[in-house]
């Protein structure tokens, strides 16, 4: 299973650090008018490229290029097995373009990362040559404001980019001066990957109760009430920790239904006049949602489950649908086979994966680049999709022959919803504590200890005391 990134608080002494499981992100269609193991830490530099230390001119290395460069990623096996098996390969092709070029490989956790990048980064000595960082703005966000990574857009222009996966997947890594919000200004991660959630669907259970698999919502929404009639679990839902995060992903896609995505865009960046999540299409939203779980349509006990217990159930056949990221298409496929369906609705949930930046002190600027190049080369990339995961540039047709049926449907959701502007970010990007925030309110909501008026309103509060203190 991948991981679905989350904005994650970096620990301050004394205090707890909330972490998580992942995987994720963000584009901004409105602002951007689009409609393995563990290895030793350290910086040792290479020699022979263009720029041999931070601050030299962006350029291309050269074949003639010779040292270690050090990498860091949080691509272990148990978070994210589809980028862990191709950093080898990465490695490997750079070999054969650099022969005297080393690189050391350093897999950590996201919760080690998010210990480990302020401190490391703030020195020389310690930093490496290029590494992973986790999108948002308590994270990536941080480390811009605190002058601890190197603008992208030089590279950009060498490597072109922008132009090869478009400006939607690389609007979560943009900042402008200063940090505080993100979506727009300069580049400062490249992703590998995409990512949306969709509506996995039993077939054969919808079959056994009269309706087909949903190609609109109205459809969707009336498989619901047949299944609940019939005595079936409609949704395989859960509602407890640890790392149940589905209840924002149903909230979320409910107000996609309801809200234009420009508007949720611009609450997420934060951008034009009194962006909101308290207006009459996120009210709606979450009143479905109130009476989704009053009509029955999640399992009883929902509230103790975890997300590994809702995707047991799924693929037990015992539920019609599971709200999910396409992250769960190899374990659907695996236990459903051609029972197994995906679909998304016209506007989805999701957006690009981690981004690959160099810190400000890399020893070698040109040489992370040319790794970060690497990681959306067709090799890469078709490698990515070959073991689960949605490449962020368009795979090859040889390539998508060859994958699951439910990745093929979801990688074309991803790759319409970038180009028609309906892929909107996880909207507990909004501001750092928004995940928490939303999670305990949602609970309240479908305890009916919450109207659904009561909590947009509150998260509407939260928000805008957030930014209120941000200057």
């Amino acid at each position: 299973m991948a991981k679905r990134n989350r904005q994650q608080t970096y620990p301050v002494c004394g205090q707890p650090r909330r972490t998580s499981r992942v995987r994720a992100r963000l584009g901004v269609v409105a602002a951007l008018g689009l409609g393995v193991t563990l290895a030793a830490c350290g910086g040792g530099g290479s020699s022979g490229s263009a720029a041999p230390a931070a601050g030299g001119k962006p350029a291309p290395i050269t074949k003639s290029v010779s040292g270690t460069v050090q990498e860091w990623n949080w691509d272990i096996a148990a978070d994210d097995p589809g980028e862990h098996a191709v950093i080898p390969l990465m490695i490997k092709l750079m070999k054969q373009s650099y022969p005297h070029l080393s690189i050391v490989n350093t897999s950590m956790s996201l919760t080690e990362q998010n210990d480990k990048l302020p401190l490391a980064f703030a020195s020389s000595s310690s930093t490496p040559t290029v590494s992973q960082t986790n999108e948002g703005l308590e994270n990536q966000g941080r480390l811009v404001k605190d002058g601890e990574l190197l603008s992208l857009d030089p590279y950009n222009k060498i490597y072109h980019w922008s132009s090869r996966m478009g400006t939607f997947p690389l609007a979560l890594n943009s900042f402008p001066a200063g940090g505080k919000i993100f979506g727009s200004g300069n580049i400062y991660g490249v992703p590998e990957t995409g990512t949306v959630v969709g509506i996995f669907y039993n077939r054969a259970l919808l079959a056994s109760v009269g309706a087909a698999p949903p190609t609109t919502w109205s459809m969707f929404t009336k498989d619901l009430a047949l299944l609940a009639k019939a005595g079936k679990t409609p949704i395989a839902y859960a509602g407890g920790q640890p790392t149940a995060y589905q209840p924002t992903h149903v909230l979320w896609m409910l107000i996609n239904h309801y809200v234009p995505a420009a508007q949720s865009l611009a609450f997420v960046t934060h951008k034009g006049q009194n962006p909101s999540i308290d207006l009459s299409g996120d009210v709606q939203a979450a009143s479905t949602f109130a009476e989704w779980t009053k009509d029955g349509y999640f399992p009883k006990g929902y509230q103790g489950l975890s997300d590994v217990d809702a995707l047991n159930t799924f693929d037990a056949g015992k539920a019609g649908f599971f709200i999910e990221g396409n992250w769960y298409t190899a374990s659907v496929q695996q236990a459903l086979g051609s029972k197994a369906g995906f679909w998304a609705p016209p506007v989805v949930t999701g957006g690009p994966g981690e981004g690959w930046s160099i810190p400000a002190h890399s020893p070698d600027p040109n040489a992370a680049a040319a790794i970060i190049n690497e990681m959306i080369s067709p090799q890469i990339q078709n490698a990515l999709l070959e073991n689960g995961d949605i490449p962020v540039v368009t795979p090859s047709a040889s390539a998508l022959a060859h994958a699951s049926p439910l990745l093929r449907t979801a990688e074309a959701t991803w790759q319409s919803g970038v180009k028609a502007g309906t892929v909107v970010p996880y909207m507990d990007w909004a501001y750092p504590n928004f995940l928490n925030q939303a999670m305990a309110g949602i609970a309240e909501l479908q305890g009916g200890q919450m109207s659904a008026s009561a909590l947009m309103s509150s998260l509407q509060s939260d928000y805008t005391s957030y930014w209120s203190q941000q200057g």
